[in-house]
């Protein structure tokens, strides 16, 4: 049953007439203040669509209602939607500030920022154009659909979002993540399965407990533990660490650094290339920069300039070296040069 404590929805109709707006002045200065409940007993799904303003979602097992509080702020006064109601076993809030005015040159632009409670248990499918998002104890999915803004979520099973602009921070979620996003940082601290495609920021991942699949347009990257790992990178330095399955790396440029891992296979064009602690086999393809491999099973290398350092494997073979010097400590198995 849904509780309204203020009207829900506010129209304005303006018709055969012109407003003119000086936008230099033209704040966001009417505000008010509303409250939506809906009850959650038969509700599986809480379906979102906001336009803009920071949004807060605080969920609780112990919560049995769905609670919207929101400070609305607008050019003039009604210039909004603000509704909750039950569609099915969807619950569905609407949060929109008249789009026309959402932009102020040199102002405080229409928004509303929403304070959300709600069970823990249902799942949650957000559309935002801007603001900051914040998501706290949910334990079912999560899809986002995002413009701008900072994103953070703590908790999460499945978790999904495309994101234009902000930074992104995920943790302690327990299912499979899948991340498309277009700039800023993003740190991600748990889950299962990994896909990341992104264009630029640096990116630091760590308790992965599945396989990853990056592809990466420009940044550094840091990654710490899971099983198979996949990467396509066009530049930036890239740091992987405790590994347990394979690693493969197509990297452009930038320095590339790997401790501890079944087997490694990297491609790469520029900078350095530093491998420790490789089980199985290295396989390295390379364009320039040095290149440093230590305590690993069957080395192969195929290098167009920079110096080659081997301490420590079971055995090498150099298909090629066009330039730079090789040293080479405790091969087991011998070397072979082509």
């Amino acid at each position: 049953m849904l509780k309204i404590f203020t009207p829900l929805v506010s129209t304005l109709i303006l018709s055969g007439c012109i407003i003119h707006v000086n936008t230099a002045s033209a704040d966001a200065k009417e505000h008010v203040q509303r409250q939506l409940q809906l009850s959650a007993s038969n509700i599986s799904a809480l379906t979102m669509l906001t336009n803009a303003g920071d949004l807060k979602i605080i969920a609780s097992p112990d919560t049995s209602e769905i609670t919207a509080s929101a400070d609305i702020y607008t050019i003039e006064p009604n210039e909004f939607v603000f509704t909750l109601e039950q569609q099915g076993t969807t619950a569905k809030l609407v949060a929109e500030v008249n789009s026309e005015n959402g932009w102020r040159f040199g102002g405080n632009g229409p928004k509303i920022d929403m304070t959300i409670t709600m069970p823990s248990a249902l799942a949650l499918d957000l559309t935002d154009s801007s603001g900051d998002i914040d998501i706290k104890g949910l334990t079912n999915h999560i899809q986002i659909d995002d413009g701008s803004g900072a994103l953070t979520i703590d908790g999460g099973n499945n978790i999904t979002i495309r994101d234009g602009s902000g930074n992104i921070t995920v943790r302690n979620a327990k299912g499979n993540l899948t991340i498309t996003d277009g700039s800023g940082e993003i740190l991600i601290n748990g889950g299962q399965q990994l896909t990341l495609r992104d264009d630029s920021g640096g990116i630091e991942i760590s308790n992965i407990t599945g396989n990853m699949e990056i592809t990466d347009g420009s940044g550094d990257m840091e990654i710490v533990g899971g099983n198979n790992l996949t990467i396509k990178d066009d530049s930036g330095d890239i740091s992987v660490m405790s590994v347990r399955g394979s690693v493969a790396v197509v990297d452009g440029s930038g320095n590339l650094t790997i401790d501890g891992a079944q087997s490694v296979t990297i491609d790469d064009d520029s900078g350095y290339i530093k491998v420790n602690n490789t089980r199985e086999s290295v396989q390295i393809e390379d364009g320039s920069g040095d290149i440093w491999v230590s305590n690993a099973g069957a080395v192969t290398i195929d290098d167009d300039s920079g110096d080659i350092n081997i301490n420590s494997a079971q055995s090498l073979e150099i298909l090629s070296d066009s330039s730079g010097d090789l040293r080479t400590n405790d091969i087991k198995g011998g070397t072979t040069i082509r």
